[in-house]
């Protein structure tokens, strides 16, 4: 079926957009040439083009939020899986001058630090191990001795740099501070983020840990035979859907579609990145 012009510009965004816009330019033309009249009549045609304008800027406005196409950038996932931006506020709440993020320092060797005029992430950052081993056996040689500052800039500089699911990273191969841990450990900031409230800290396979899961979706899984977060990790959405269905009418507006990758990040301990992609979902969607 052969299109004409109109209908072509009716059926492409792109041109929709265009002819409202040259639409508005020729609404401003018009008005600033009215705006040099006398005349009620150019008053009233003045009127008309405003209340123009205004609709058109809400057609525009409309185009905007509801088509994908003009979402701004910054909304779309940049990691295809989990959906989690580097740059989340939700490290914000944690403040420089907090040295105790660092894998190996407590609370007494921070304020030996801020004593010493080390009171940021940026100042720890600046200086080297070799520093801070003097530092160190300046203040108290025997008593600091066992202490091994050797990648505390490295954290730091990573914390300045925001990069702190790569810091998270890094002290789960750390043992207090020291590289030569053996097997995974506690991540340092994230039982600093666990103590602020940030992190949530949940009972092993607690499934309501899963954004969308309450105590009676619990039990309904838990009598289907999934009661860890592995076998939610395991599961296909289609048969919790099922199983979602089978329960009645009010367990069917549930979407399970995120709960088996929140479950796995649960699964192994992945609680940065789940508490992120959480706060990006109303609801478990």
């Amino acid at each position: 079926m052969k299109l004409s012009i109109f209908d072509f510009f009716n059926n492409c965004l792109w041109w929709q957009l265009l002819w409202m816009l040259l639409s508005f330019l020729l609404g401003w033309l018009l008005a600033r040439r009215f705006l040099n009249g006398d005349s009620g009549e150019c008053c009233e045609d003045l009127k008309y083009w405003k209340k123009n304008y205004a609709d058109l800027e809400s057609k525009y406005n409309s185009l905007l939020t509801s088509n994908a196409a003009f979402k701004p950038l910054n909304s779309i996932p940049e990691n295809l899986n989990l959906g989690i931006s580097p740059g989340s506020s939700i490290y914000d709440r944690l403040e420089s001058n907090n040295l105790q993020i660092i894998e190996g320092i407590g609370p007494k060797m921070q304020d030996l630090l801020h004593q010493s005029g080390i009171k940021t992430w940026k100042d720890l950052a600046g200086k080297t191990p070799h520093e801070l081993r003097l530092l160190l056996d300046k203040t108290d040689g025997n008593r600091y001795k066992i202490i091994d500052p050797t990648t505390w800039s490295d954290q730091a500089q990573l914390a300045v740099n925001g990069k702190f699911q790569e810091l998270i990273a890094l002290q789960k191969s750390l043992d207090t501070g020291k590289t030569d841990a053996i097997n995974e450990t506690d991540s340092k900031l994230e039982k600093i983020m666990i103590k602020l409230g940030i992190f949530k800290k949940w009972k092993q396979d607690d499934l309501k840990a899963i954004e969308g899961i309450g105590p009676k979706i619990e039990s309904l899984f838990n009598q289907a035979g999934i009661k860890t977060w592995d076998d939610l990790a395991d599961a296909k959405v289609e048969k919790l859907k099922e199983i979602l269905h089978a329960a009645g009418d009010k367990f069917r507006l549930a979407d399970p579609t995120t709960w088996p990758i929140q479950a796995e990040l649960a699964a192994e301990g992945r609680w940065h990145e789940l508490q992120i992609y959480q706060d990006q979902l109303n609801g478990g969607r």
